[in-house]
């Protein structure tokens, strides 16, 4: 746990003074126009607890505010190991402001294993949420998104009691780059 809010902490310092740089030159106006692509990167790593959280994500603008990607996750700990490999599409609320809301939805492939629960199963999973970009630079925002997870196959592991269920709520803080 401290390892998050070690990382949340990073984040925010480099944010405020990339935000500080930005703000002399003049405001921040996000770059969500069609044909620009992203590049985004998520994660946690605690090496006390062998836990290890990894999404990454390559998508380009088919139009303004309207984004699809290609998405890769892994997810690995002592426990339980999954890998997911799938799309996604997002739309962006565009405003005159460096946040920017947004909905997306997504199916990924999963692969999922774990030890204690003799777990062993492929599931299609399908995803829904939202969230908010923070546009720190013209191209390059901090994003906070919440998603529901409801898969084909019980290939989720409850943290708490050790049960399967077929469904997960998932928050991931991410870096996303804007390019043209």
């Amino acid at each position: 746990m401290k390892t998050k809010w070690v990382v949340f902490a990073v984040a925010a310092l480099v944010a405020g003074s990339a935000l500080a740089a930005e703000q002399n030159a003049g405001g921040v106006t996000p770059n969500l126009d069609k044909g620009t692509k992203v590049l985004e990167g998520s994660g946690v790593l605690n090496v006390m607890g062998d836990d290890l959280q990894i999404q990454l994500a390559y998508g380009q603008f088919l139009a303004d505010g309207f984004e699809v990607a290609v998405l890769a996750g892994l997810r690995d700990d002592d426990r339980y190991m999954s890998t997911e490999l799938g799309v996604r599409a997002e739309y962006n609320f565009l405003r005159d402001s460096a946040l920017v809301p947004f909905l997306g939805a997504g199916v990924v492939w999963a692969d999922a294993e774990a030890d204690e629960s003799d777990l062993d199963a492929d599931a299609a999973v399908l995803s829904v949420g939202g969230g908010v970009k923070y546009f720190i630079r013209d191209d390059v925002a901090l994003a906070l998104d919440g998603s529901y997870l409801a898969a084909t196959d019980d290939i989720f592991v409850d943290s708490e009691d050790g049960e399967l269920q077929d469904d997960e709520v998932r928050f991931l803080f991410s870096v996303r780059y804007y390019f043209d």
